[in-house]
Parts: structure tokens; sequence; C-alpha cells
């Protein structure tokens, strides 16, 4: 089921004595530079509801690359980490004119250009000078908004809502200077 579409993907399972619960352990080097949730959400894409009820209820699931441990995934941000600033990231965003430029980029078919991933919201941001950090503070608002992929992110509330502003006139012209969205705190 994962094979075809996971290469070199390996699956463990075993007793969790951390969460006093069965572990389903899946390690691929697809995973490496992605988040949590969009690792999570790359296997729920092709693992059938049926499959999880019969087979995987009550797992622990955890998405490895390789040479990663366990502590390493469970330190790595998610998306409720920015659900206090997402006001902020989002107004940043919209005044780089941030979705627009999505839009310009994946034309008039962002379904056919989009490939299921954050490539060209990458570019975009880092074409508007967003720094790494706030290119990751700003696919975890987009994974808020479940919003996995590019296209999805034009088709989310927050794409909407950009594209009403801008056609309003209230966005803003996109400016050269380092953009870095404010990072989380150690407390999120």
């Amino acid at each position: 089921m994962l094979a075809p579409l996971f290469e070199g993907i390996t699956v463990s399972i075993s007793s969790s004595t951390r969460w006093n619960r069965p572990a389903a352990t899946f390690t691929w080097s697809g995973f490496k530079g992605l988040l949590p949730e969009e690792r999570f959400h790359r296997l729920m894409t092709v693992i059938s509801e049926g499959f999880k009820a019969e087979r995987m209820a009550g797992f622990i699931w955890l998405e490895l690359a390789p040479g990663e441990s366990i502590d390493e995934l469970l330190k790595m941000p998610r998306s409720d980490d920015v659900a206090a600033r997402e006001g902020q990231i989002v107004a940043d965003l919209s005044s780089c004119v941030f979705f627009a430029t999505l839009a310009e980029e994946l034309g008039a078919s962002p379904q056919r250009q989009c490939q299921s991933d954050f490539r060209f919201a990458t570019k975009v941001l880092s074409s508007l000078k967003f720094d790494a950090a706030g290119i990751r503070d700003a696919k975890l608002v987009f994974i808020r908004h479940h919003a996995f992929c590019d296209c999805a992110i034009l088709e989310s509330d927050l794409g909407s809502t950009a594209r009403k502003n801008s056609a309003s006139g209230n966005s803003a012209k996109r400016s050269g200077e380092q953009r870095r969205i404010a990072p989380r705190s150690q407390n999120a």
C-alpha cells in the first residue's frame, strides 16, 4: 500500500512503554524537511479509513526521517504553536501580496501545477524575503487551515480572504526588506 508512493519506507510496529500503547513508526527519506503534520497528512492520503479503523486503532503514529529520533520529532513545531500569532502572520503574508503572487506562480490551473506540497509557496516566500523561520510559520498557518499544498492554500479561507482584500485594493506592494515572522515562544 505504501511502497509505490513512499519508495524505501520502513514500518515498524512496537509496544511503546512511553505511551503504554502500540506504536507504528514510519521511516522514510521523503519526510526530511517536512513538518510533523505534513508527514502525517501524506500517510493519511494513502491509508484507507477501513485499514486505520481495523488494524491501526489505538496506535501512536510516528513519522521519522532516517536518523531522526522520536524526541527530535516531538520537539518540532506544530500548527497549534502559531495559533496566538496567526493574525500577525496572515497580515504579513497579505501585506506582501503573498497570495496573489502564489496565484500568479500557479497560473490559471493551480491544481495542475500543484505537486501536493509547498514547493511554490516556499519559492514565493523566499522571493519575498521570508527567512526559514518565517517560511516555517507560514506553513504552520496554512496547515491550521487544512491546506497541505500550494493549491489548497489558494482554495482555503486564507486564500479567498486575501483575494477579496486584493480585489478591493487593501493589499500593500511587495517589499524587498527581510521578513521574519516572530519566533514561537518557548512556552508554545
